[in-house]
């Protein structure tokens, strides 16, 4: 039996799966981005990205997948990415505007 989780390096997560719906817990792109989709006990979702800032891991909302599509998530989390290899940080950022 496969046990692979979805959304693990060995099984990229795609929209087909993301809308099919996900069982709960923490269902990773496989990006390299930290982008995952957590799924909540009663059935909601959201876009969270893991960060870096200053040598601290930070857990970023990026919406719901629902209104966010997989590709337009990926595209903000890459560059989230990019913002904190410059020293930067996108949480700060975001909530500036």
């Amino acid at each position: 039996m496969n046990h692979i989780k979805k959304g693990t390096d060995k099984m990229k997560l795609t929209q087909e799966m993301i809308d099919a719906g996900l069982t709960v817990g923490k269902h990773f792109t496989g990006c390299g981005t930290g982008l995952y989709v957590k799924v909540n006990k009663g059935g909601s979702t959201q876009w969270v990205q893991r960060v870096t800032v200053n040598g601290k891991r930070r857990e970023m909302g990026m919406g719901s997948p629902r209104y966010i599509p997989l590709e337009d998530a990926m595209i903000t989390a890459k560059a989230n990415k990019i913002i904190c290899m410059k020293g930067g940080d996108p949480i700060e950022i975001r909530n500036m505007s």
